[in-house]
């Protein structure tokens, strides 16, 4: 069995990348703030669900 791992800096720069957007716009539109944080929530959310799953479905904590 062959196992390829992406690095795991390019998945940190994507969510650096995604945080940087995300103040950008809450300090474009400080009314955005609310729904910004909805969404981080919701990722963060789905996010740890998945770790969660995926470690009961192979037994590894």
């Amino acid at each position: 069995m062959t196992v390829t791992f992406v690095s795991s800096s390019k998945a940190l720069e994507h969510l650096q990348e995604a945080l940087t957007i995300s103040i950008d716009a809450m300090k474009a539109n400080p009314a955005a703030k609310k729904h910004v944080g909805e969404l981080w929530e919701s990722f963060l959310s789905t996010f740890f669900s998945q770790i969660r799953e995926k470690g009961k479905e192979s037994k590894i904590n």
